[in-house]
């Protein structure tokens, strides 16, 4: 049977930041109450930083080291990059979920919230437009089968650490408003980079987990469901592999192999990150500002005659990661039977391209030219763009959102007229 959970509270050291607040629970030690005749059995549902280097069981594989051993079973629902709204359309997390027995079930959320991109780089997306409504109706659904539903705080990615701060607030405020405790892996993330940056948490993408990343990810997890220190469990793990998502029980790998030292360090971050955050009530409490959005300059009266012909230049708006940001934009405007019409065409970084498109709703109002074009050409939106013509050239902003999931791109384009081919010398 599931044990109760603890009140959580202490001073925050000056690492993170952060101000205490909120009185919330916590996994109380498993110590605390005789073990259970059965294994303590945990559901995941989230997606490639849950997978990668199989957490769940690293988490079995810590609990089996400790003295005396514990017994955990676990299951995961997970795929590539999928988000708790994607889990719960798709119906297989719901239905894992309500076949009961669970005694947690962890919630894992897509590394940024969902996808925004502002000029080209991700940045984690609002919480309140997918995120926290459906985390609340997998916290609903937990509980209806008797699991105590508990956040897995991701960790920034290498190249974004202001973005902690965001992930942190994103957990903290829903898991506090429903009283779910959060397992802190993120914010032992930013402490070994802040106090050891020398270990590699990242493997080469910058933000799935390196093995360590995994092993450091699991230590928090066992501090958290046991209420015990994981200092001086194993630093070797094996179990089976998962890639894409999927467990393949025919084969058994090496999971993570630590030097003992390197393993203690991580232990010994995961147990003080989560004392830390047991002692302050389980919750802390950051004001992360807002992204920062691109905006237009003034620009100067249009006039069809001054937009007609050909613009070129660079386009900051699709993912820089992808390999698609900075594009090159080519604009093409010309006049036909009175009316003004045109086309784009992208030519990513990466030399893929996309386009010719045709402009669709163009129209000039005052200092402001607007038009759309298909987000890309498998036909999944449309961008909306707005420009202005300015002594430097034509400026524009571009913007997407996905009604459904609130997919989101906010991106700026700066086009001048190209130069004039030189004559061919004389023969």
């Amino acid at each position: 049977m599931r044990r109760p959970l603890p009140r959580l509270r202490l001073p925050l050291p000056v690492w993170m930041l952060l101000t205490v607040c909120g009185l919330v629970l916590a996994p109380q030690a498993l110590a605390e109450t005789p073990a259970p005749a059965r294994p303590l059995r945990v559901l995941f549902i989230g997606n490639s930083y849950t997978y990668l280097n199989n957490l769940p069981a690293l988490l079995e594989g810590l609990a089996a080291s400790a003295t005396p051993p514990l017994r955990i079973q676990t299951r995961a629902v997970t795929r590539p990059g999928v988000r708790l709204q994607q889990h719960w359309d798709r119906g297989d997390a719901l239905a894992a979920l309500r076949e009961g027995h669970w005694d947690y079930v962890v919630l894992q959320e897509q590394s940024t919230l969902g996808l925004l991109l502002i000029e080209g780089r991700h940045e984690v997306n609002d919480p309140e437009l997918a995120f926290h409504p459906y985390a609340r109706r997998f916290v609903e659904e937990a509980r209806k089968v008797g699991a105590q539903p508990l956040f897995l705080l991701t960790w920034a990615r290498r190249d974004t650490p202001e973005s902690q701060a965001r992930l942190t607030q994103a957990y903290m405020s829903v898991a506090r408003d429903l009283g779910a405790p959060i397992i802190p892996a993120g914010l032992a993330w930013a402490r070994v980079r802040q106090e050891d940056p020398d270990v590699v948490l990242y493997n080469e993408d910058g933000s799935h987990p390196s093995p360590a990343g995994s092993y450091l990810t699991a230590s928090a997890l066992y501090a958290t469901l046991t209420g015990s220190s994981p200092v001086g469990l194993a630093p070797v793990l094996s179990g089976h592999p998962m890639p894409e998502g999927v467990l393949n029980p025919s084969k058994t790998v090496t999971l993570v192999s630590l030097e003992p030292e390197q393993a203690e360090r991580l232990q010994h971050v995961a147990w003080a990150t989560y004392e830390e955050l047991r002692q302050s009530s389980g919750y802390v409490e950051v004001e992360p500002p807002a992204p920062e959005l691109p905006t237009l300059p003034e620009g100067q009266p249009l006039e069809t005659s001054a937009l007609l012909g050909t613009w070129q230049g660079e386009m900051r708006f699709y993912s820089q990661e992808a390999g698609q940001s900075p594009a090159t934009l080519s604009l093409i405007l010309k006049q036909s039977s009175g009316h003004l019409g045109g086309s784009v065409r992208i030519v990513f970084a990466n030399k893929q391209t996309e386009g010719p498109f045709s402009l669709e709703s163009l129209s000039l109002e005052g200092s402001r030219l607007r038009f759309s074009t298909p987000l890309l050409s498998k036909g999944r939106g449309k961008v909306e763009h707005e420009a202005v013509l300015t002594v430097a050239g034509l400026v524009g902003l571009a913007r997407y959102e996905n009604p459904r999931n609130h997919d989101r791109y906010v991106g700026t384009w700066k086009l001048q007229r190209p130069e004039p081919a030189p004559a061919p010398p004389p023969p």
